[in-house]
């Protein structure tokens, strides 16, 4: 599913109407619609409910309008708080006001602050609030009488359900614009909005759907859109295609360069998880010390032993064994375990700079490189990088907190200005594209935060790599799988405790699954 910012709609409504002959009216009453079929999954009987209404003077207010008369049809008691002068409305809003009075829909205009001292006891009395003031076309704060409207709506305490969006809201950044109605239920229309995937939007969407409202199928897959919400048919299709004749040659080689002394672990789930998700031959590239303890830890997996500095970590002089290991395999991952030594980094570099498979490049590398952005841009194979926020900030050389506060457009900018394929990790993993295109991910929870499982997902997505997968499609497999693996761990161990290990067994799981289902 597409995932559309402000302007993407705006270039969708005008279109319905100019090519594909829809007109404003059918719209807004197929909105309404929907609105009205969203708060009926809320408890009560119609006749014993009380709908309050708060209805602006733009489009998104004649929705507003529209459902208050189909509210009233279905003898629910409906209230309309009207920020406007009846006199302002203009084009299909103005229609609506006049079908709503006829139908005897209750309006009471909003004209100045005066008037807002009834808004407390009108809210009181109804058992569900529908905010419809303000739609994506928001362009300005929200200050004044608008603020304090907000305001009064939010501290009702009642259920709120946002039209489209929830007013205030910034569509593209989820950002409160001054201030931002905190709805129960957001329903929207023809696709999801960027910010409900953001940090500084969950709080205020609520729970969302898409309603369909009669957008053809051409606008809602239009190429334009470079942004998408991550589903099962979606990885489906990605998926790597095998017949009978697959063999461990067929599902393709990985190299891991990973390990430092006390660091083995990252190295041995990294392995694992290549080898989880399908790979069909997986070398860990290791430091000489540490070649016996992880040939006690990996059976499957084989162990390549190269030079070290004192201390365990791997030494620029690997360089050529890794080169010539490389050379033999589809895919590369660097940097699970490899620590933070002077002489790792100036191998990483190399690495980055010589090898000619496909690569993602990882936790201690990344952490190694930031910043460098000549290098990877230099780079002769294409990359994936795996940034959590702190990572993500040392590559642009910001704070953890700008991260948060615009992961969309830091993802964006990672990917352009590295030439990378950038995987921002988090709540909604973002997956961003060189040339722009945005994959979101919605699997996972927060079992995932423990130790370890970055190190599983590296090794899934070079594994991924290796199966002949593009970086993009890499990328979104693997987060999507990642996830719904610590799904199925938290279900069975709970969201506590829950170790990086236990998603090993589950990954091939969740791919039978969807295969299964892609075949039914």
């Amino acid at each position: 599913m597409k995932i559309a910012l402000a302007e993407d709609m705006r270039r969708m409504d005008r279109l319905a109407v100019e090519k594909h002959g829809l007109t404003v009216e059918h719209l807004m009453e197929s909105a309404a619609a929907a609105v009205v079929e969203a708060l009926d999954e809320f408890p009560g009987t119609w006749a014993k409910r009380t709908v309050g209404l708060v209805c602006g003077k733009g489009n998104n207010g004649g929705d507003g309008l529209a459902a208050a008369r189909l509210l009233r049809k279905k003898k629910a008691s409906v209230v309309v708080l009207l920020r406007a002068d009846p006199g302002e409305l203009e084009g299909e809003t103005a229609k609506q006001y006049a079908k709503a009075k006829a139908a005897k829909v209750p309006v009471i205009p909003l004209r100045d602050e005066g008037s807002l001292k009834q808004v407390p006891g009108v809210l009181g009395e109804c058992d569900l609030v529908v905010d419809a003031l303000f739609g994506t076309g928001l362009s300005r704060a929200v200050t004044g009488m608008d603020r304090d409207l907000i305001r009064l709506m939010n501290a009702s305490g009642k259920p709120i359900v946002a039209v489209d969006i929830p007013s205030g809201l910034d569509a593209d950044t989820g950002e409160a614009r001054g201030e931002a109605v905190k709805a129960r239920k957001t329903v929207t229309f023809g696709l999801p909005k960027a910010g409900f995937f953001t940090a500084a939007g969950r709080p205020y969407v609520g729970s969302w759907s898409v309603a369909e409202i009669g957008f053809p199928q051409e606008l809602l897959e239009d190429p334009a859109i470079k942004m998408e919400l991550l589903d099962a048919e979606t990885v489906r299709r990605c998926l790597p295609k095998f017949d009978g004749q697959t063999h461990k040659g067929t599902r393709g080689r990985v190299v891991l360069v990973a390990g430092a002394t006390g660091l083995t672990g990252a190295a041995t789930l990294s392995a694992l998880g290549a080898q989880r998700v399908g790979a069909g031959l997986v070398t860990v590239a290791c430091a000489e010390s540490l070649n016996a303890i992880l040939e006690v830890k990996l059976t499957e997996p084989m162990t390549a032993p190269v030079p070290e500095v004192p201390g365990g970590f791997l030494s620029s002089k690997a360089l050529g064994r890794i080169l010539s290991l490389a050379a033999k395999v589809n895919a590369v991952v660097l940097g699970p375990g490899v620590g933070r030594h002077h002489e790792t980094g100036t191998l990483m570099k190399e690495l980055v700079l010589k090898l000619t498979a496909p690569m993602v490049v990882d936790a201690d590398a990344l952490n190694l490189l930031g910043g460098q952005t000549d290098v990877f841009r230099a780079a002769r194979a294409p990359v994936i990088v795996t940034p959590h926020p702190g990572e993500a900030a040392g590559l642009l050389k910001t704070t953890i907190p700008d991260v948060e506060s615009r992961r969309l457009a830091v993802a964006k900018q990672i990917a352009r200005e590295y030439n990378v394929t950038a995987i921002l990790k988090g709540p909604w993993t973002v997956v961003a594209s060189p040339s722009g295109e945005v994959r979101i991910n919605p699997t996972g929870n927060r079992a995932l935060g423990t130790a370890g499982t970055g190190d599983v997902l590296s090794g899934i997505l070079g594994g991924l790599l290796a199966q002949r997968l593009s970086p993009f499609d890499a990328a979104a497999v693997g987060v999507y799988v990642h996830g719904l693996a610590g799904e199925r761990a938290s279900k069975k161990l709970g969201l506590d405790g829950v170790l990086a290990g236990d998603l090993l067994p589950e990954i091939p799981r969740v791919l039978r699954r969807l295969r299964n289902e892609g075949q039914a």
